[in-house]
C-alpha cells in the first residue's frame, strides 16, 4: 500500500466538479500519440532519515509521526513505514507506508500542513499544477480508480474521479495540460484472457 501524506488536515472532500471526455483510438493511433507524451519527473532529496522506527516530518501546522507498528492511533504490529524522499519544486515529503497485508498507500506531506493519502503514485501535467493516480485492478484486492487533483488556493483537491467495472488502467500519462493518453486492460470472465482498449482523455 502505498500512502502519500501532506502534513495536517486535508482540505475538505468535495464532489468532483470536472468534466473528462473519453475519445477511443486504435491502436496504432495510440502508439502515434505515445510519441508526444510528457513525463514530469521531479528532482529528490533526503534530508529526513528514519530512526529507530519513526519518520517526524516539520510542516507549517506542526510534526506529522509515522511510527512503524502504527496507523494512526491505532496499533498495527504490521505496519511500516520508508520515507521516500522530498521534492523541492512541490514542497513534498514522500512517506510509503504498508503492512504484510498487503495494505499500500503513498503519504505526501506538504509544507503548508496538508496531508494527502494514495493509493497509487502521481503522474504531474506538464506544470505540475494537477496530476492524475491511477491504482486497483479487476483481479486484485483493490478495485480500479483513477482520480485527477488539482492545486486550488493552495491545496490540492480531488476534482473528478471514475471507477471503471469493465476494465483496469494499464498505462496513463499526459498528453498536454488538458490531456491524457489511457490503455485499458480488460479481462474475460476467470481471468485467463485479457485485451487492450485506447482512448484520449480530455479535462473540460
Amino acid at each position: 500500500m502505498i500512502i502519500i501524506g501532506l502534513l495536517g488536515v486535508a482540505a475538505p472532500t468535495k464532489a468532483p466538479t470536472m468534466r473528462v471526455k473519453f475519445s477511443p483510438l486504435t491502436k496504432v493511433a495510440y502508439l502515434v500519440a505515445r510519441r508526444n507524451i510528457i513525463e514530469v519527473r521531479p528532482s529528490v532529496a533526503f534530508p529526513l532519515k528514519k530512526q529507530h522506527g519513526r519518520i517526524v516530518i516539520s510542516t507549517a501546522k506542526g510534526r506529522r509521526v509515522f511510527q512503524d507498528g502504527w496507523i494512526e492511533k491505532e496499533r498495527d504490529e504490521e505496519a511500516r513505514y520508508s520515507y521516500l524522499g522530498y521534492w523541492p519544486s512541490l514542497h513534498w515529503h514522500l512517506v510509503e507506508g504498508y503492512n504484510y497485508g498487503e495494505v499500500y498507500y503513498l503519504n505526501v506531506l506538504t509544507q503548508g500542513g496538508q496531508r494527502l493519502k494514495l493509493q497509487g503514485s502521481p503522474v504531474f501535467a506538464p506544470d505540475t499544477s494537477q496530476f492524475v493516480v491511477a491504482s486497483g485492478a479487476l483481479d486484485g484486492l483493490g478495485a480500479p480508480i483513477i482520480q485527477l487533483f488539482r492545486l486550488q488556493n493552495g491545496a490540492w483537491r480531488e476534482k473528478w474521479k471514475i471507477e471503471p467495472s469493465t476494465w483496469q488502467v494499464e498505462q496513463l500519462d499526459w498528453l498536454t495540460a488538458n490531456t491524457l493518453l489511457l490503455q485499458e486492460r480488460h479481462w474475460n470472465q476467470d481471468f485467463s484472457k485479457s485485451w487492450f482498449t485506447y482512448a484520449r482523455l480530455t479535462i473540460q
